[in-house]
């Protein structure tokens, strides 16, 4: 039970009480009638828990109490909170019959003591109706706190997956490519054997099983701590050196540090378009290009590559996601090898 439930319970029975003694209306609130009031609101301190059975005490103790001539106002308000509880935090089916048999028994027990439905009658409906009107819109208030909540989950769980499949397919496809270079030389018996490109080889694996690990740490420590230290564009020479095949990094306009989710969207699609170039594009040279406009980021990798990668993949997919998340656009193009280019507004002017 929460505290505040415990709370509104225990002053809601002293409330019924006090307006018992002190607003009688045909009958004084005797010893009997102090204990069906207090029996009939007491339970709203489990109304969260059990809110059905809850109301159903109420309203057959309420029942008993008013059938008794005890003031019947007093019960009005533990009545509004039990209905609103059932309506707000049940499915719409039960809380649907719930009120309707609440309101039916209310306005009979209002009927019989008052011998017609008068005045005092609509205007119980009235407060009746209020309770249900509030309790319906906090429960769609809920529904889309709980939608929203749950469309940050998948969102987030989005994020993860194109961060985990971006980082482990780079890394991946750098050490098979430095690891076939290493194998090639070692095994050529034709040539002297290299020791300074095979040490050199061994030591881009190296560098990239550590960056995988940090990037590896960062990514999962997303889930814990608010503010990791994430890659940005400043670490896109460590993917250009590690590929192993020609490329070009060059940019224009102002460079600057850019919001760090743009940041983050251009290294992920870099890494994952030189990935694409080495596994599918037979490529021997690539171009990574960052335009910096006045409040946009253009990426621009291209290659000489005949194949026009992994466009059914999920690497093509993962880029085009990862752009549309900061409101950005990517587009492809193979003429004369194989280009993405990817717009990612800075929010900048």
């Amino acid at each position: 039970m929460r505290n505040k439930d415990i709370l509104l319970g225990l002053v809601l029975t002293v409330l019924v009480l006090a307006w018992g003694y002190l607003a009688p209306e045909t009958r004084t609130l005797d010893l009997q009638g102090a204990a069906l009031a207090t029996a009939a609101t007491l339970p709203l301190i489990a109304r969260r828990r059990w809110p059905i059975p809850v109301l159903a005490v109420h309203v057959a103790l309420s029942t008993a109490y008013n059938t008794l001539d005890y003031p019947h106002d007093a019960l009005m308000p533990p009545a509004l909170v039990a209905l609103y509880t059932v309506i707000s935090t049940g499915n719409r089916i039960w809380g649907t019959t719930a009120a309707a048999v609440t309101c039916v028994i209310v306005l009979a027990v209002r009927a019989i003591d008052d011998q017609a439905l008068g005045i005092d009658a609509l205007s119980t409906l009235g407060w009746l109706v209020a309770a249900i009107v509030l309790g319906k819109h906090a429960r769609q208030r809920n529904a889309n706190h709980a939608k929203q909540t749950r469309q940050q989950v998948t969102e987030e769980r989005l994020r993860i997956a194109r961060d985990l499949h971006d980082l482990l397919a780079h890394t991946i496809t750098t050490i098979r490519v430095q690891a076939s270079v290493a194998a090639h030389l070692t095994t050529d018996t034709t040539q002297p054997l290299d020791r300074d490109t095979v040490a050199r080889t061994l030591n881009t694996i190296t560098d990239a099983c550590d960056q995988a690990r940090t990037e590896l740490r960062s990514t999962v420590e997303v889930l814990r701590d608010p503010m990791p230290v994430l890659p940005n564009i400043t670490d896109l020479g460590s993917l250009v050196r590690a590929v192993g095949i020609d490329i070009t990094f060059d940019n224009s306009g102002t460079r600057r540090p850019l919001p760090p989710h743009v940041e983050i969207a251009a290294y992920r699609i870099v890494q994952e378009s030189l990935t694409n170039i080495v596994k599918h594009s037979n490529a021997t040279t690539a171009t990574v290009h960052l335009d910096y406009g006045a409040d946009m980021l253009t990426v621009t990798v291209s290659d000489n590559g005949t194949n026009p990668g992994d466009s059914d993949g999920h690497g093509i997919i993962g880029m085009t996601e990862r752009a549309r998340t900061i409101d950005g656009t990517l587009t492809i193009h193979t003429d004369n090898g194989f280009t993405i280019t990817a717009h990612l507004p800075t929010g900048q002017s």
